[in-house]
């Protein structure tokens, strides 16, 4: 291939000539490669495909490649090297013991690299010199016991996470460990076994924003403390036994510190090593958070007989969250008086899944800068919030939070907290309510009130009046109809409301959360009656996508603005057709989105058919050719009463009235009493009286062995005659004989017959007919002449 040419491809056909590459490439490589998916973004999966070695065939497409949780061995320095354009790399969890020196060397784009959980005994620097912009490294649970002869850090100046040691063998930290490292935003440090700390070796790092120890001694914490105690924003220690936890005043006692946080997580404690902890509280001045969680206390809070008496407050601690406390001694356990004097600075206190019935009303007073607490997840109930909520308890509460206890009355709740005159948020969602009151008693400044998953069926006027936040989600609701002027945020998703709220009894809400409901539709007008809505989610709802809503959600171009889960969440259920779509997909015909213009458009179609039709049977006579059929078809469904070649008559007479002069006092005259005579069928003398009209013409032409027609323009103007035509000449079809005689009684231009009488216009085409004469002279011919055409 030229190479002027390839890089003038247009970038698309680039792009699929790489990935055409890759897919040879993997086709002819081993089987364990064609365990390899990638994308055409170059994300390759290989995860758990029990791979023992790192696939071939990968290409400069290829931008990140999870080979995790395998059992890859070795990895050499020809696997990657044409992977120059990859940004992460996993593999940990394999069973790696050996990578060679120049194994990642061209991995120069390289920003994530997990090595954690291998059997790597031995790391070298020269294994990261050429990642020069690798931002997270991970070398946990390897089996090496220090980090390396020199520093393996010093070539990587852009890493902001690394995480290093094992549980077991990894037994030293150096001072040359961490060289070259000025800014971490996340150390994590698994030393359980940890002997030898050598002093400074972290105070090499400027500033770690989170360090995270695995410590299962706390013999080497105090001198990790003094390196890193002005450098450090969060310190976490994790699965360390403090029992034999020893502060030191005098090692910092004398140093600035810049440490806010203290997280303590599945760390065990005794009376002893909590005093020593409160102590490191006072001394290390800049905590403002502690964090104990999942945590144990193995002791029975007996603190009097300890050194705390001497200690005033927690030093400048304001936040303090215990998560999952353990006291295996819990039935042992004095009451905490002795440390209800270090609570006077405390705001935040959060104490979650700890089984606290109770909190002391003196240990309630003593929090007087209390402005934050959390129960949740405990075993609160009203008989225990009322020794809690006592007098004087929590002067300066403001948010109060017992979701998921054992609440049950809410009016006598509402009650109990009375006393919190400071009180504007309370969260009471998980609690077993059921039902609500018709009214309630609330503090007098309560503005934002969570009811959420509590089973209420409905909601009254229990709900204070000031409200300005509600959430009332997940429970059994079916209406709003509640008046809350100062409402400004609604939260009722996962409840069975039809319809959105009236806006009238919300005039100020700005935030409305009322998806997974089942409500079918809303209008523009519904959304602009809310005058300062700003956010709406109403996705999960079963929409009927009729014309309207279609027309309004899809032609509004603002409506993505206010609709916050706009459009993926807003799916059709109605009509059948368009189930399972999107609202902002679905497409309806026109029929269905104008079925009164249809309607309309169908009638009037419908309407000019009939006046056509009218019109067309009006010009070409269509209403006598359908009274014909019907005449024709009743006659022939009546019974004949005499054989069909019975024969009574020579000929039947078709006349016209006005003609009848001639043929009842001419014709009649020279045939009857011609010797021998014929015997004519008239209708005037021989039709049978009463008998239905049709009925007698139709015998007639039957019992007669010839028909008769009396043409003249009284006879084209006459019904009956029409009638009479038509029904011989279906006997000549019927019978295919030549049982019609015509007498022309005076001239009759073909061209001048009606087009209904096509018959009669067939017939004068096809047949020859008698002219009666003018000259007297010749009427005795035509007399022959009819007489032999009616024998023949």
């Amino acid at each position: 291939m030229d190479v002027s040419n390839h890089w003038t491809m247009p970038r698309a056909l680039w792009t699929a000539w790489v990935w055409a590459v890759i897919i040879l490439s993997t086709e002819g490589a081993s089987d364990q490669a064609s365990s390899l998916s990638c994308d055409p973004t170059g994300v390759c999966d290989g995860h758990s495909r029990s791979l023992n070695s790192i696939p071939s065939g990968l290409t400069a497409g290829v931008k990140s490649l999870d080979l995790s949780n395998n059992e890859i061995t070795y990895v050499g320095n020809r696997d990657l090297q044409r992977c120059v354009n990859l940004k992460t790399l996993r593999l940990g969890a394999n069973e790696i013991h050996t990578v060679e020196e120049d194994s990642f060397f061209h991995l120069r784009n390289l920003e994530y690299l997990d090595l954690s959980y291998n059997r790597l005994s031995n790391l070298s620097s020269s294994l990261f010199r050429s990642l020069y912009v690798l931002k997270f490294l991970n070398l946990l649970g390897n089996l090496y016991k220090t980090l390396g002869e020199t520093s393996l850090f010093s070539h990587l100046p852009n890493l902001r996470t690394l995480k290093v040691g094992n549980s077991n063998s990894f037994t030293e930290i150096h001072e040359k460990d961490f060289t070259g490292l000025t800014f971490l935003e996340e150390l994590e440090i698994s030393a359980q076994n940890l002997q030898i700390y050598v002093p400074k070796s972290l105070k090499s790092i400027q500033n770690i924003s989170h360090l995270i120890l695995h410590l299962k001694q706390p013999v080497l914490l105090v001198d990790i403390l003094v390196d890193i105690v002005s450098s450090l924003d969060c310190l976490e220690l994790r699965d360390t036994n403090l029992h034999t936890f020893h502060f030191s005043e005098a090692s910092i006692s004398e140093m600035s510190t810049s440490v806010k946080k203290l997280i303590f997580r599945n760390v065990q404690f005794t009376d002893e090593s909590f005093v020593e902890v409160v102590k490191l509280f006072n001394y290390v001045s800049g905590i403002l958070e502690v964090e104990f969680d999942d945590c144990t206390h193995d002791g029975i809070g007996d603190f009097r007989a300890l050194s705390l008496d001497r200690i005033r407050h927690l030093g400048n601690v304001e936040t303090l969250t215990i998560r999952k406390l353990h006291i295996p001694q819990f039935f042992l356990f004095q009451d905490l008086s002795s440390i209800y004097p270090l609570t006077g600075k405390v705001k935040r206190v959060t104490i979650e899944n700890s089984k606290v019935f109770l909190v002391p009303c003196l240990l309630s007073q003593h929090l007087k800068s209390l402005e934050y607490l959390d129960l949740s997840e405990n075993l609160m109930s009203e008989e225990t919030l009322k020794n809690s909520a006592c007098k004087d308890a929590w002067p300066f509460l403001q948010t109060l939070v017992l979701r998921q206890n054992r609440l049950k009355s809410l009016e006598k709740t509402g009650e109990l907290l009375l006393t919190l005159e400071n009180l504007n948020s309370l969260d009471i969602s998980k609690n077993n309510f059921l039902s609500m009151p018709e009214t309630c008693q609330w503090p007098g400044k309560m503005k934002q009130l969570n009811l959420s998953s509590t089973r209420i069926h409905s909601l009254t006027q229990c709900l204070p009046q000031t409200l300005e936040i509600l959430d009332v989600s997940n429970n059994n609701l079916d209406s709003f109809s509640l008046i809350l002027p100062q409402l400004k945020e609604l939260y009722i998703s996962r409840n069975k409301l039809k319809t959105l709220p009236d806006a009238s009894f919300l005039p100020v809400l700005s935030v409305m959360r009322i998806s997974r409901n089942i409500i079918n539709t809303f209008s523009k007008e519904q959304l602009d009656s809310f005058q300062q809505l700003k956010t709406l989610e109403a996705g999960g709802n079963n929409f009927i996508c009729s014309c309207d809503f279609l027309s309004f959600t899809q032609g509004q171009q603002a409506l993505g603005r206010v609709l916050v889960d706009w459009p993926d969440d807003y799916h059709c259920d109605s009509p059948s057709h368009v189930r399972g779509q999107r609202v902002q997909d679905a497409r309806l015909s026109l029929s269905e989105c104008h079925r009164a213009a249809v309607v309309s458009a169908a009638c009037c179609a419908l309407f000019l058919l009939l006046l056509l039709t009218g019109v067309l049977c009006h010009r070409f006579h269509g209403l006598w050719y359908m009274k014909m059929m019907w005449a024709w078809l009743q006659a022939k469904r009546k019974p004949r009463k005499a054989p069909r070649r019975d024969i009574c008559y020579d000929a039947f007479v078709s006349y016209s009235e006005r003609d009848s002069y001639w043929v009842e006092n001419l014709m009649v005259q020279e045939l009857e009493q011609f010797n021998p005579p014929f015997k004519l069928c008239l209708h005037k003398r021989d039709f049978i009286p009463g008998k239905w009209i049709i009925d007698n013409i139709i015998d007639s032409i039957e019992k007669s062995h010839k028909t008769i027609f009396v043409l003249s323009e009284n006879f084209v103007k006459s019904e009956w005659c029409k009638y009479e035509l038509d029904f011989s000449h279906f006997r000549l079809f019927d019978e295919n004989n030549d049982a019609a005689i015509l007498i022309l009684l005076e001239p009759i231009d073909k061209k001048a017959i009606p087009q209904r009488f096509c018959k009669l216009r067939k017939i004068m085409n096809t047949k020859t007919y008698l002219e009666w004469p003018v000259d007297e002279t010749q009427q005795e011919g035509f007399w022959l002449n009819l007489r032999a055409a009616i024998r023949s």
